[in-house]
């Protein structure tokens, strides 16, 4: 007795839409889920194509994208919901909670596209996305501020700033990870590559002597 013709289809839809949940769940990069799930769509709709009813692989491919699509604002939904809006005082009191911790202590410091400053406090390098604290746009200079947290955590002549200056001179706002594995030990850092984050237009970020010369140069 064979099988009919709508269990195979039934059952990948049903595999590609638990798919899109353990990859989103997986906290696996953006392009490597992108370049999971394409690979495994083009695969498992070819197989229907070529071996089940010709209603087959349109179906399946309608519920991916709707699975897709689903996953895509559980994503954003997550990621809204971890976001805070803070002041300048609020953002200093969270730099200042993350040095007196006990343990190891990551702490990522990045200006946005929008010139927002954007500070993300976590236990360690295993998670590498944690709470999110938002500086919006105001009378302070953004990459003042991300300079004073090198500055503060790895010395005022740590080569990281004249690197990090180079980038802004190129256009590119990357994201400041300093770290220490525990209170006896000094803390390290490096920048995080953020390419597709450009500098904020001038309409969004305020005037700065220190950071308008090298900012102006990129555009």
């Amino acid at each position: 007795m064979t099988a009919p013709d709508w269990i195979m289809p039934v059952l990948v839809g049903a595999f590609l839409a638990f798919s899109y949940r353990v990859v989103r769940k997986s906290r696996a990069g953006l392009g490597t889920a992108v370049l999971f799930m394409a690979a495994l769509n083009v695969i498992l709709l070819w197989t229907l194509w070529a071996t089940g009813p010709s209603w087959a692989a349109p179906v399946v491919a309608v519920v991916s994208l709707l699975a897709a699509t689903a996953s895509a604002f559980a994503a954003l939904r997550a990621t809204v919901a971890r976001i805070e809006r803070v002041d300048t005082a609020r953002f200093h009191d969270l730099v200042r909670a993350v040095t007196e911790a006990p343990g190891p202590q990551v702490i990522g410091v990045c200006v946005s596209p929008r010139g927002a400053l954007v500070l993300t406090a976590f236990g360690d390098d295993t998670r590498p996305e944690g709470r999110q604290f938002h500086l919006p746009p105001g009378t302070h200079c953004p990459f003042c501020l991300v300079e004073d947290q090198a500055r503060d955590f790895l010395g005022p002549e740590d080569p990281l700033l004249h690197e990090y200056r180079t980038h802004l001179a190129r256009g590119s706002s990357r994201h400041l990870l300093v770290r220490r594995a525990s209170q006896d030990e000094p803390w390290t850092g490096r920048l995080r590559d953020r390419i597709h984050y450009r500098v904020p237009a001038p309409s969004l970020r305020p005037p700065c002597p220190e950071h308008d010369p090298l900012l102006n140069a990129a555009r």
